[in-house]
């Protein structure tokens, strides 16, 4: 597929970091590197300074790595680049220990292109080198050529260019590469919505086919899952849940009596229970939990058809869960549902906001029996 090259130019350049690894292995070799050059310090019989300086940076490099992987954070990179910047700077602009001075300042400065990337790494090389042309222009510097080599200072500029180039085309394609497969992952994760939705549509339709056969045992029980569907994502909407919450809500509400299918009619069709009965009937939050597992719909519409017949009290069925232990949603469909089947029984919106005031606290959430008799007003 044929794209835009400077939209695909800019998401490279500015692309997030994605290689924590590379990081944390570049700021190992650095801290190797500062580490050799101290016998090259003594070498050279460097100045105290020199010695406080790698120091400074290897101490930086060891607070940064330490707590890596579990607790480190890219504030921590750009901490440790800023001090090692500064030191690496006055390395180079002191040239304590002769002309490797400033390698330091090179070798910090393609290596930081590995650390933070190419965005994050363009404010530390723009202020390296514009220190560094400050000195060789005899601004920092009295005498450049005395302190640098008369033969380096004009190759000085060339070659930071030339290393920092190479350093920033190398992770240009490194993040091309995670661009790449950011958008394939983008295009891979489109196709698993697209295939769930297909499913979750072949699901619904299996269901309403079993509710059709269900509507023969149990008259309007399509028509009551539609009301409590409806009531459901309405009620979670008011009670400030998301989109994708209330979607959820709706299709729990749409599927809560699925796992009535198979139970049998003097059980169905029958107000007055036995005990044995009773204990039958409650199995049917479990089939319906089963049931929709098996037909891939979300996670959530089958926990909230498996719990909503649990009671806030801790006395409900199936696992005697209390509280807040019980899903937010399937508190919600438990009152929506026993709304609609006391509206079903000729009851006036009145007479439920006061049945479901009774039973808030035991049966039902006080927060949701307050929102509902909001919506019953």
């Amino acid at each position: 597929m044929k794209r835009s090259f400077f939209p695909f130019f800019l998401q490279t350049i500015r692309i997030h970091y994605q290689d924590p690894e590379l990081a944390f292995y570049t700021k190992g070799v650095l801290g190797l590197l500062w580490l050799v050059q101290l016998p090259v310090a003594l070498w050279y019989g460097a100045p105290a300074q020199v010695y406080a300086l790698l120091g400074a940076m290897l101490l930086a490099i060891g607070v940064d790595l330490v707590p890596f992987p579990r607790q480190h954070s890219r504030a921590d990179d750009y901490v440790t680049s800023a001090v090692m910047l500064v030191c690496c700077f006055v390395l180079f602009w002191k040239a304590s220990i002769g002309y490797f001075s400033v390698f330091f300042l090179l070798i910090y400065l393609f290596c930081n292109v590995f650390i933070l990337g190419i965005a994050g790494s363009a404010p530390f090389s723009l202020l390296g080198l514009t220190g560094v042309m400050l000195c060789l222009r005899g601004v920092l510097v009295a005498d450049p050529a005395t302190r640098y080599g008369a033969d380096f200072v004009p190759r000085l500029p060339f070659l930071f260019l030339c290393i920092l180039g190479i350093a920033y085309i190398i992770t240009f394609f490194i993040q091309r590469y995670w661009v790449e497969k950011l958008q394939q992952h983008v295009i891979l994760q489109a196709r698993i919505d697209a295939e769930r939705a297909r499913l979750s549509e072949m699901s619904l339709k299996v269901i309403t086919a079993m509710y059709s056969a269900l509507s023969s045992k149990v008259p309007e029980v399509d028509l009551h899952c539609e009301q409590v569907a409806a009531l459901t994502q309405e009620l979670a909407r008011r009670m400030g849940l998301d989109e994708t919450a209330c979607r959820d809500g709706y299709y729990a509400g749409l599927l809560h009596e699925v796992g009535a299918v198979g139970l049998p009619d003097a059980v169905l069709q029958n107000r007055q229970l036995t005990e044995e009965q009773f204990q039958l009937y409650q199995t049917y939050v479990e089939r319906g939990y089963a049931i929709i597992l098996q037909l891939q719909i979300v996670d959530r519409v089958a926990e909230t058809v498996r719990f909503h017949r649990e009671w806030y009290d801790g006395t409900g069925y199936c696992t005697g869960l209390r509280g807040e232990e019980i899903p937010l949603l399937a508190r919600i469909l438990a009152v929506a549902d026993f709304t609609d089947r006391h509206r079903r029984w000729d009851e006036t919106d009145a007479e439920i906001a006061a049945a479901l005031t009774a039973r808030a606290g035991t049966e039902f959430d006080p927060v949701c029996v307050e929102a509902m008799k909001t919506l019953l007003q």
